[in-house]
């Protein structure tokens, strides 16, 4: 492989550059063309030496740099000279839909020559067949759900009718999000139309040519670049098999990872597990159902599985071992969450230190919940295995029989995820494998609990499963760097110069002289004990630093807290408030810009979530509130179970862990402010802890170079 970036690739950007330059409104920025050229480098092995193992760049494109271009542009190029695939995986719908519908298509005005494609996660797809049957017959197929709950409504099934006439018509392509309706497909009854890999009958089935995720399969074989998310990877990287996979393989990829600083957590995601106790209660009140619709399948297809009375026998009696095992899981979670009290910003929690269960739920996994779980998956398989040998043909001919087959395959999926969950929630941790373990009630109802297990150290098996086999990998994200450096990032997922991987910053182009962070050395300091005198501090100070401005944002870290400040607001600004969690957040963002067009001044009033996403430029904000600093929930069973197995290894979980990932969602919040070249305002961050302790100097260090008041008196 050349180790230099050849002249055609170079040739191509360069002339794609000159013709955006003449488009109004596009802007040269220096961080950009840093991007344009490391980039390329990167992809084309400039940087790899022949010991080591990655083609790999982590860039911190701070915010104005221009780094969605910046990566876009290079990759395209660079991945039609090496007939490969860009795959862009991102954290959230927004930033995939900015991507496809904005970024790429000023690519193509500026004459590059590309296809595109855009793949969701495969239940984001629409089933023709299953939609057929849904709307012809009134009784689903879900085997989990309780009897009075399964019978579709005539509007449901009217709906799912005209979902059917507006796909064959052309309209819509099938993906959930690019409904052209009126509302949305968030409804109750999706998942019994979606796409499921488990109820697919493949080549088999009779709309197999018109099928939307096939379709969607044809588009990323064709495509230059594919566009799509964290979870969508992860999911089609190790839990798919190989031949019903959407997206491109590992080898003939170029990665590349947006908003990277999720990549962490959503990869522990994809390897969490959860047992649900409540589902298997379902699975025994239904159980009736379940043998009646296995005993359909086997009598219509005139199945050959040996003795029916013993096959029925077999399930009857694994279900009441798996009933029994239950209800012990179920007495020990009484025990362990007796005195919590159930509300609407808390649901009764315990977590496992260490990781290690009571040896009497050890016990009852290992010797009367998985058996039991494992004889009900082998009798459903030896059903199943029989139609797969051949008789798949004859159930895509009828619709009565698909709906029984999709009743045992959607078992199967359970069955083996809860059998997956019994394995990791057994697992032993060591100083070399954390594992967070935790029970959770959801409601009153007193089976409404499950099981949970999340992996703490991911980072070896990220760099096996991902890392390693892709052609070359792009981390970027507008906030990478904790506490100045790139320590943090590159250890939760084992990227180490050594092994070929670069580091590099961009600089964002704005002026930050042209806003104020101002800090507090008076305030109460914020804890639990004295919330209620902080909540009452930050209204005082925050009705004065707000008077100037007409468009502010106040940024929480409880929910908490946060309704309680809103609660207290005077009376004059209440009707200004836009609460989160009220109203979707589109919405209130939505209504946010419409008051400010109409010279009215306009609150935002959220939680954490509110310090990611958020554009508003320019005169739509120009006050942004911090309650306190952003350190992790305590609370939480993953932060907290990572801070004990830190700890375990004698570090220091507070400098290695909390202060770093506090450092980097201060950035966040604090970013909301600028957005643009003509952004201005005022940052007030209400947390006497940036004056009175000692990380206060190193967090403030770290924050975009804003001109600095400390406030020291009332």
């Amino acid at each position: 492989m050349s180790n230099m970036v050849p002249d055609t690739v170079k040739k191509k950007m360069q002339s794609t550059l000159e013709r955006m330059r003449e488009k109004p409104g596009f802007s040269n920025r220096r961080g950009q063309m840093l991007m344009f050229a490391e980039v390329a480098k990167t992809i084309h092995g400039v940087y790899q030496a022949e010991h080591e193992q990655h083609r790999a760049i982590v860039i911190e494109g701070q915010t104005g740099a221009g780094k969605t271009l910046g990566y876009l542009l290079p990759a395209i190029c660079s991945a039609q000279k090496l007939k490969k695939q860009v795959v862009v995986a991102t954290a959230n719908v927004a930033l995939q839909q900015q991507i496809m519908n904005h970024d790429l298509p000023l690519l193509r005005k500026a004459g590059l020559q590309f296809e595109q494609a855009f793949v969701a996660g495969r239940g984001r797809y629409f089933c023709k067949r299953d939609a057929e049957a849904f709307a012809t017959d009134s009784d689903t197929p879900d085997l989990l759900s309780d009897q009075e709950s399964i019978k579709r409504s005539q509007q449901d099934r009217d709906v799912v009718e005209k979902l059917v006439r507006l796909y064959d018509s052309g309209k819509w392509n099938g993906l959930k999000d690019d409904y052209p309706g009126r509302g949305s497909l968030d409804k109750s009854w999706w998942s019994q139309i979606n796409a499921n890999r488990d109820t697919c009958s493949k080549r088999m089935c009779p709309y197999y040519n018109e099928c939307a995720f096939f379709n969607a399969r044809k588009d990323v074989r064709d495509a230059d670049i594919v566009v799509t998310n964290h979870a969508m990877l992860y999911s089609d990287r190790l839990h798919v098999q190989h031949e019903m996979r959407l997206l491109p393989s590992a080898e003939d990829s170029i990665l590349i990872f947006d908003e990277a600083h999720h990549v962490r957590d959503s990869f522990r995601s994809s390897l969490a597990a959860t047992l649900n106790l409540a589902d298997l209660s379902a699975l025994d009140r239904n159980s009736g159902r379940l043998i009646s619709h296995l005993k359909s399948l086997i009598t219509g297809l005139q199945l050959s599985v040996g003795d029916m009375e013993e096959l029925e026998k077999g399930m009857r009696d694994d279900i009441k071992g798996m009933t029994t095992a239950s209800n012990h899981l179920l007495l020990s979670a009484d025990v362990l969450l007796e005195g919590q009290s159930l509300s609407q910003y808390k649901k009764p929690l315990h977590r496992f230190e260490r990781g290690q269960f009571p040896q009497s739920m050890l016990d009852t996994i290992s010797e009367q919940l998985q058996p039991a779980l494992d004889g009900l998956l082998q009798s459903t398989c030896r059903v199943l295995d029989k139609v797969k040998e051949k008789h798949e043909q004859a159930v895509a001919d009828d619709s009565r029989l698909q709906n029984y087959l999709a009743s045992c395959r959607n078992l199967q999926q359970q069955l083996q995820a809860s059998l997956d969950a019994c394995v990791i929630l057994k697992a032993e941790t060591n100083s070399k494998r954390g594992i967070a373990k935790w029970m959770l009630r959801h409601s009153a109802n007193r089976v409404d609990v499950s099981l949970h297990a999340t992996p703490l150290n991911v980072g070896t098996q990220f760099e096996r499963e991902i890392l390693s086999p892709s052609f070359a990998t792009i981390f970027t994200s507008a906030t990478l760097q904790t506490l100045g450096n790139f320590k943090s990032f590159s250890q939760q997922l084992s990227l180490h110069p050594k092994d070929g991987v670069q580091f590099l910053v961009v600089q964002s182009p704005f002026d930050y002289k042209r806003a104020e962070c101002l800090t507090f050395s008076h305030l109460p300091e914020p804890n639990f004990k004295n919330e209620e005198q902080h909540t009452k501090a930050i209204l005082q100070r925050f009705v004065s630093d707000l008077e100037p401005h007409r468009a502010a944002l106040m940024l929480f870290a409880s929910r908490r807290q946060m309704q309680a400040f809103a609660d207290a607001l005077p009376k004059s600004l209440q009707p200004d408030s836009l609460i989160q969690y009220s109203a979707p957040r589109d919405s209130l963002i939505r209504e946010h810009k419409k008051r400010i067009d109409s010279g009215k001044r306009s609150l935002l009033i959220g939680c954490q979530s509110f310090s990611e996403g958020l554009d508003l430029p320019g005169d739509y904000l120009t006050f942004v509130g911090i309650a306190k600093l952003p350190f992790a929930d305590i609370s939480c069973p993953i932060a907290a179970s990572e801070s004990e197995f830190v700890q375990a290894q004698g570090l220091h979980p507070f400098s290695l862990i909390m202060l770093p990932d506090a450092s980097r969602r201060l950035i966040q919040c604090v970013g909301r402010l600028m957005r643009s070249t003509e952004c201005h305002g005022k940052v007030a961050i209400y947390d006497s802890r940036l004056q009175t302790k000692g990380y206060g100097r190193q967090l403030i260090n770290c924050l975009p170079p804003m001109r600095h008041s400390v406030i020291t008196e009332a």
